[in-house]
């Protein structure tokens, strides 16, 4: 008996499968509280790697539509720079370190995402990450910016894997985070409302 038990143990320990939180309202953040908080109370983040790629976030008056606050994202992707040298923002939707339980969030109620941004024009690149992906190989989309604030709606299935590591099914059941890189090269400012999953 205590070997089966132990062995149990050991298995559960192996399963690295985060504990999945489901998406009540579908809403990630519409920054109306003034701060970097999202409402599952994890922290808007600027992301920037590689070379003199740099990106900084605020959170600010302005926004869609009545909207008192947005999120603004400032940065830089060099002239020459590759596809590894990324900036924007990034939003986790579970906690995947190695310290404490890991959770993902679960948006199998909802058919995609829907994100209200203007800025610089050009192509930018709406990001989800999922716990079943280990080589960064992450789901991707494409949106055209405009100097005029947009409503992308997003369905899932045109999030598609970049092709360079293992290709894994979209199940929508460990979402770990949303990002929005800039795919332009030289200086760029972005402007983000309304983050939020949509059933249609």
């Amino acid at each position: 008996m205590r070997i089966l038990v132990l062995a149990l143990l050991v298995l559960a320990g192996c399963n690295s499968r985060p504990a999945s939180i489901p998406m009540i309202d579908g809403m990630v953040d519409n920054f109306e509280d003034g701060n970097r908080y999202s409402e599952l109370s994890f922290e808007w983040q600027s992301i920037s790697g590689g070379g003199e790629t740099n990106a900084s976030i605020f959170i600010e008056p302005g926004g869609v539509g009545s909207s008192i606050y947005q999120l603004t994202v400032g940065g830089m992707r060099p002239f020459g720079s590759s596809g590894d040298q990324v900036s924007g923002a990034r939003i986790a939707l579970g906690n995947t370190g190695d310290s404490g339980s890991k959770t993902a969030t679960d948006v199998t109620a909802y058919t995609g995402l829907s994100i209200a941004m203007s800025g610089t024009p050009g192509t930018y690149i709406i990001q989800m990450g999922t716990a079943s992906i280990t080589d960064h190989d992450y789901y991707n989309s494409y949106v055209e910016v405009t100097e005029q604030w947009n409503v992308f709606k997003i369905p899932f299935d045109r999030f598609l894997q970049e092709g360079f590591g293992s290709k894994r099914d979209w199940t929508g059941e460990d979402v770990t985070h949303i990002a929005i890189y800039s795919n332009i090269l030289g200086p760029y400012q972005l402007y983000v409302d309304d983050v939020a999953f949509y059933s249609e």
